[in-house]
């Protein structure tokens, strides 16, 4: 008997041996739990492979959160009757990704449209790549709401700024898409609801819309020798500016050029209602082009979402622009501002206001004071004197300019440090607002209040200087300021003592690059690309 027991001991244990074998050769636990199977494809930082498929997870942290919160529980791809609704809501719902200026493709479209083609067929095998399938599946989901609520990243040099990425509310988000079903209603309870962001949505899906109607709008050309009518109506009705109902022949000429001064207008160039060769030239820039622009927006108010402050500065380099948005309010303070010219650009970077200080010192910048100064400072000396600039060594004590032999320094030896003093003339104006980032570029006033008037104003060294520095100052230091100060600010009272003001709460700055954008009026405008990034963008 004891015998028998033993035989029947030794063949459990080869069996065990057997499966224990195989499961190491496979790599698939044959008593692992659907917990174990996703956290070990989780930890793999290889693309899933399903037979010929390779499929990229984007989200593996947010994934495994998601796990953990639903017990590993499997949604999408088995044979149950609810399951098959969740794929044909979720495929609806990527669908309506373009909509929304995002891209299908980046949520697993082609993959999960096979699936859904695939588990139609007579013994189709769900239990099969069932693990992989899952998070396919969610990885999709999860991504498209979280691309959807707080945007893609984007191109910036420095983040300064805090996050306020609520996992939670994603999971939660998601658990009431199941549950409810309408992932419309989902969809915009997490979109964002500034004005700029709806407005450039509703413009993206006009023009889009009414691309896909006109054949060939897209490559077509207006030339200055034969403008063809109606491809300007066409093109004008791309943006908007004719009704697209309107046949064409039934357009008086009016209507043609008040269009062409509101196309004048969106592209910032003179109105005069003329196809001369710039507004020529802004037609017949690539209309697909266009669209990406305003994709690209809408990805950048997108991704403002994750700010924990719910108003912020956005100063928009090609607009040459900033505004104080309230992600709760339709209206916003804003002012015209001067930044980088091209060789000395303003960069793309997000910080916070550390500081406001008032009658600011200037210490010119090194490459500022070799190269731009120090030649006129060697044909007349005077011109220090004229400019309010002080000389500094390397003590920090201020040096009579006489004295020095400026014909031995030059860019490569400069040991002093130039500095404008406080005053009506100083190029700081009354205003700076300290920014904390890697770079030297800060928010301030200026004594050249005539540039704002110019169309050009891509002038500066990098610095963003302010239309209306006081407004700003008064906003972001609420009661900080009190009637005496800001009397003396706007008088710019000479030989002032440099003060400074701390902020009781954290201002968000964000200064981006948006090609397009909602001006103040409300309407759709289009910038020139003035650091060539657009141009970078270009394939080979």
């Amino acid at each position: 008997m004891s015998n028998k027991v033993s035989s029947k001991v030794i063949g459990i244990v080869v069996l065990l041996a057997f499966v224990v074998t195989i499961d190491l050769i496979v790599k698939r636990p044959f008593f692992a739990s659907a917990k174990d199977r996703i956290t070990e494809l989780l930890h793999s930082k290889e693309k899933l492979k399903v037979k010929e498929d390779s499929e990229k997870i984007t989200s593996r942290d947010f994934l495994s959160k998601f796990y953990e919160h639903f017990d590993y529980n499997q949604t999408w791809t088995d044979s149950a009757s609810a399951n098959d609704r969740y794929r044909d809501m979720l495929i609806q719902m990527l669908s309506h990704a373009d909509s929304l200026g995002l891209n299908r493709k980046d949520y697993h479209e082609n993959y999960i449209a096979k699936f859904d083609s695939l588990s139609h067929l007579p013994n189709f095998d769900y239990a099969e790549f069932e693990s992989e399938n899952e998070l396919i599946f969610t990885d999709a989901a999860l991504t498209f709401l979280y691309h959807v609520a707080y945007g893609k990243e984007i191109n910036i040099g420095f983040n300064g700024v805090k996050y306020n990425i609520d996992s939670a509310r994603i999971l939660s988000v998601y658990k009431n898409l199941l549950t409810s079903g309408d992932w419309r209603k989902t969809l915009d309870s997490i979109e964002p609801k500034t004005t700029q962001y709806l407005t450039l949505k509703t413009e993206l899906n006009r023009m889009s819309s009414y691309l896909r109607k006109v054949a060939g709008l897209d490559t077509a050309q207006v030339t200055a020798a034969t403008t063809e009518r109606g491809t300007v109506i066409n093109k004008l009705k791309v943006y908007g500016l004719i009704d697209e109902n309107t046949n064409n022949d039934s357009v008086s000429n009016d209507a043609v050029k008040k269009g062409v001064k509101g196309f004048q207008k969106m592209m910032s160039l003179d109105t005069t209602g003329k196809l001369d060769d710039k507004t020529i030239a802004q037609l017949n820039f690539s209309l697909s082009r266009r669209v990406e622009q305003l994709k690209e927006s809408l990805n950048d108010w997108r991704w403002t979402g994750r700010l924990k402050e719910r108003e912020f500065i956005l100063v928009n380099i090609p607009a040459a622009r900033l505004q104080i948005v309230k992600s709760d309010s339709t209206k916003d303070v804003t002012m015209k501002v001067i930044v980088g010219k091209l060789t000395t650009q303003t960069p793309a970077f997000t910080s916070y206001i550390t500081k406001v200080i008032t009658y600011p010192n200037w210490t010119v910048p090194l490459d500022i004071a070799t190269k731009e100064m120090l030649p006129k400072i060697k044909k007349r000396v005077e011109y220090l004197d004229e400019n309010n600039l002080q000389v500094i060594d390397n003590k920090g004590k201020e040096v009579d300019p006489t004295t020095i032999d400026w014909s031995k320094y030059s860019i490569k030896y400069f040991p002093y440090t130039l500095r404008q003093s406080t005053g009506c003339d100083n190029s700081l104006g009354v205003l700076k607002f300290d920014l904390n980032s890697p770079y030297s570029i800060y928010l301030h006033d200026t004594n050249a209040k005539g540039l704002f008037s110019q169309k050009n104003r891509f002038l500066s060294h990098g610095c963003v200087r302010l239309e209306k520095p006081m407004v700003l100052a008064e906003y972001v230091l609420k009661e900080g300021l009190d009637t005496s100060t800001i009397s003396q600010l706007n008088k710019c009272m000479a030989d002032q003592k440099q003060s400074e003001f701390r902020l009781k709460k954290r201002f968000p700055v964000l200064i981006l690059y948006m090609t397009s954008d909602i001006d103040e009026s409300g309407n759709l405008k289009f910038y020139n690309d003035v650091y060539g990034v657009e141009e970078a963008k270009k394939p080979a």
